[in-house]
């Protein structure tokens, strides 16, 4: 692997305003994860080949990954470690960076519980401390919006291989519809930043560029939220209606409230973005 020991226990550089409140945030959360570490053998069976039609947004991102075996992964803001679990498992070269040090301890706990292995590090988003060009496959799940844009960006394209994979999973809101509906749904609002904020279309395809962008895909109308919190036992039926609403009429992807995307890093041709599907 060709990532320096040495960064295991490198520390980041002076944080800013925004990065000093998702630490906040973050250690609340770590605070409040009382879950059992040690993942149940159904859920690394789930995440080790979903299949391209699921109805699961997570399930979809894991499925673009394809075969990872021997490459190097590095999990963006790999928080408690759940997907490093399932990334080592399928048989990576992880690397688990996050800016909270409870979650990146949190991470290390799960995989040694599993017997796996990864590196870890403390580290901002903006300055990762890997070698530039060290990266195969970049997992982003729900980090970007966390994040200025740019210059997350400028640092992933830095450590990416050339013909490197980024895959996205994130929160959007196109919709003034859905911003208003949202508002309703009790959310625990002390884990939320106050710097953080659903992307829109427009904001993932400026992040698209320079990229080929092998897919995209919609998932969760708001009544799948709704069900989330206020019906648990009806969180299967509503994806399962959410997936077909969002295939037999396109028109509603415009109020879907997660994006999935496979990006393919370009080294010449002009950037081009997928249609929706």
């Amino acid at each position: 692997m060709p990532i320096s020991e040495k960064f295991v226990t490198e520390t980041g550089p002076g944080f800013s305003d925004e990065e000093k409140a998702e630490i906040e945030r973050s250690a609340v959360e770590a605070a409040r994860r009382t879950e059992p570490i040690v993942v149940d053998r159904s859920q690394l069976v789930r995440y080790a080949d979903p299949p391209g039609d699921t109805i699961f947004p997570l399930e979809y991102s894991f499925h673009l990954l394809g075969p990872v075996r021997g490459l190097t992964i590095l999990d963006y803001g790999c928080g408690a470690g759940e997907d490093l679990v399932h990334l080592a498992a399928r048989g990576a070269d992880v690397v688990g960076l996050d800016i909270s040090p409870q979650l990146v301890e949190l991470a290390r706990k799960r995989l040694n519980a599993h017997n796996l292995t990864a590196q870890y590090a403390v580290r901002s988003g903006y300055q990762t401390g890997l070698p530039s060009g060290s990266v195969d496959i970049i997992f982003a799940i729900a980090i970007f919006h966390h994040l200025d844009l740019a210059a997350a960006k400028k640092e992933l394209c830095r450590v990416l291989k050339p013909s490197g994979v980024i895959i996205i999973q994130e929160p959007v809101r196109d919709s003034k519809w859905v911003s208003a509906l949202l508002k309703i749904i009790p959310y625990r609002r002390e884990e939320i930043s106050e710097f953080e904020r659903p992307l829109t279309r427009t904001q993932l395809d400026e992040l698209s560029e320079g990229f080929e962008c092998k897919s995209i895909r919609r998932f969760r109308l708001p009544f799948v939220s709704l069900a989330h919190h206020l019906f648990p036992r009806l969180v299967r039926p509503a994806y399962v209606l959410d997936a077909w609403l969002l295939r037999t009429l396109p028109s509603l992807r415009h109020f879907a409230t997660i994006e999935v995307r496979k990006l393919i890093r370009k080294t010449a041709a002009p950037s081009s973005v997928a249609s929706n599907g």
